[in-house]
């Protein structure tokens, strides 16, 4: 079978393309209550219900918790919960909407207590519709309508209501037809009609996200053909306050306030699904004091250093472990209190921000070799806050399938096996030439082998494809890299160090950072993490696709539930 030798001198700082290059957790201290104990929260996929249990799931997570969220409709959720299956849940509408669960298992059931009071069901119209306050200021206007009240589901009973009981209730069933919908049709409609400025009314109920992001006026019931609101309340297992009373203290004092909530679930809605919990995170942000709110614990203020109050700016490049450690570092300082605005730079003017103390901190630093000139250049300016990986290299990898080939002067004379090409990645890299001018001469290997210039990714593709089929190929890779963590590879040693010397991956900050940040400080210098550990992080971040770092290391650090406490020790 013949296979490919391919090339990868790629290396996140090693300056592959100039200056540009490729490429919730556990609590501590006096705040880890939960010391990993298990909680799970049961879910109705309603808009309050999503933006309570998420909430709660990321409050619980920082006070030690692991947490499971599970979603199920209104039925099942009652069951589960009867049969201990489920801890709690945050979206019980009682006495009206829910009765008939709480009737067939309130005896098995705890009510914490209701925490948003009163939802109300509604017809609502934009505030510029002027002279509409109440459902009797429907009457005689139709016409501005189209004669439609654009409704949501036709099962719904609220769409049962407002047909039976509410348009008749002030004589509008003659005037207006109730359009059956659904919820995101009706929004749509909602959203257009409000862009144009255009007459519109709609069914809507409290609590809701559309009062945060519309201007609309909820039209007034003085006949109460409506029916008197619900309460939102917390409902657990039987024994769940006995098992657990500090959480249950916690819920049972567990309030919001109708912007409070409905400003989440903006927040939540625009996140996207999947998103939920970065969402919360963000809305905790623009919230800071709610965590110590809903959740208090003695002492727990104190392990907040009072240098978090300034936000730190971060550069980063788009490199695999520069993009990881960032991350790391952002969810683990933000449940620590810091909040971290991200750039993404070229190293030129990442040196030359640090340097002028327009940025903070930088994680990805490749010294004392690959970038040299750029710290000779700003040293005297410029703070090293310690290294946290080593080293760095550079070095050819077969699979661990490939037998018989262990260092560089192992592939002599056997170009055949492999096609008598080397694949590499864009030509013109440092890298490149290297490979060509050095490595492949010192080990006799450049009569026998032609580096033919490619692509990253296409290097990568090719990784992958032979791999699957276990074919022979030998790949130039760095350290560190995920594939070391997605494949078995060996490391083919290189006594006469053609590729180098390895550098160290380094952070660095600007001048004043360390009388700045002191406590920050601190835990940067005894930071370290091993190949195995950023190689699988940077595996979980690809796998998860731009766009979800936040996810993916929230992912991976539940994976890692002391990785939290040895990064920021309280």
């Amino acid at each position: 079978m013949i296979g490919v030798v391919v090339l990868a001198l790629v290396s996140g700082g090693l300056g592959v393309f100039g200056s540009g290059g490729t490429a919730s957790t556990a609590a501590a201290g006096s705040k880890d209550v939960g010391q990993g104990k298990k909680i799970s929260i049961g879910y109705i996929p309603w808009d309050e219900g999503v933006a309570s249990t998420f909430l709660w799931k990321e409050v619980l997570e920082q006070r030690g918790y692991q947490v499971e969220a599970k979603q199920l409709d209104a039925g099942p959720l009652y069951t589960s919960l009867a049969q201990g299956d489920v801890d709690f849940q945050t979206d019980a509408w009682l006495p009206t909407t829910h009765a008939q669960y709480w009737k067939k298992y309130g005896k098995q059931l705890d009510d914490l207590g209701a925490w948003y009071d009163k939802t109300s069901l509604e017809l609502s119209v934009p505030s510029y519709m002027k002279g509409i306050d109440s459902l009797a200021d429907l009457k005689g206007k139709a016409s501005e309508f189209g004669g439609k009240i654009t409704g949501i589901e036709s099962s719904a009973g609220e769409m049962a209501l407002l047909k039976s009981k509410v348009l008749k209730e002030y004589g509008l069933d003659k005037e207006y037809k109730v359009v059956d919908s659904s919820t995101p049709a009706m929004l749509a409609e909602l959203k257009r009609a409000y862009a144009k400025k255009e007459p519109i009314v709609v069914t809507l109920w409290s609590p809701h996200w559309a009062y945060n992001d519309y201007k609309l006026t909820k039209l007034k019931d003085p006949k109460g053909a409506w029916g008197k609101g619900d309460g939102v309340h917390t409902l657990a297992r039987k024994g769940f306050a006995g098992d657990d009373p500090t959480v249950a203290g916690w819920l049972k004092k567990f309030k919001m306030s109708e912007k409070e909530l409905t400003s989440l679930e903006a927040e939540i809605n625009k996140a996207g699904k999947g998103n939920q919990q970065q969402a919360v995170r963000a809305w905790l942000k623009q919230h800071p004091g709610y965590v110590d709110k809903l959740a208090p614990v003695k002492g727990a203020g104190g392990s907040t250093p009072a240098e978090a109050k300034r936000p730190l700016d971060v550069a980063w490049f788009p490199w695999d472990e520069d993009i990881a450690v960032t991350y790391l570092w952002k969810n683990v300082l933000e449940r620590r209190g810091y909040t971290m605005n991200l750039k993404q730079m070229d190293v030129g003017p990442v040196y030359t921000g640090l340097a002028s103390g327009d940025l903070d901190l930088n994680f990805d630093a490749w010294l004392p070799y690959a970038q040299k000139n750029y710290w000779d250049k700003n040293k005297d300016r410029l703070k090293d806050l310690g290294t946290w990986y080593e080293p760095t290299s550079l070095e050819i990898a077969v699979p661990s399938y490939v037998k018989g080939v262990d260092s560089l002067a192992d592939l002599k004379g056997k170009a055949g096996t492999f096609d008598g090409k080397i694949i590499g990645i864009e030509p013109g890299t440092g890298e490149m030439d290297l490979a060509k001018n050095k490595v492949l001469p010192s080990y006799g290997l450049d009569k026998e082998y032609e580096v033919v210039d490619g692509s990253t990714p296409a290097m990568l593709a090719e990784l992958k494809r032979a791999y699957a089929k276990k074919e022979p190929i030998a790949v130039t890779l760095w350290s560190p890299h995920w594939a070391y963590s997605d494949y078995e590879l060996t490391k083919l040693k290189d006594p006469k160090k053609a590729f180098g010397e390895g550098n160290t991956i380094r952070t660095i900050s600007n001048e004043k950072f360390p009388e700045e940040y002191p406590q920050l400080t601190k835990w940067i210098k005894n930071f370290k993490m091993s190949e195995d550990e950023l190689g699988s992080l940077e595996s979980e971040i690809k796998n998860r696709g731009q766009g979800h770092e936040e996810e993916a290391v929230a992912a991976w650090l539940k994976q890692h539930p002391d990785m939290v406490e040895r990064m920021t020790p309280q």
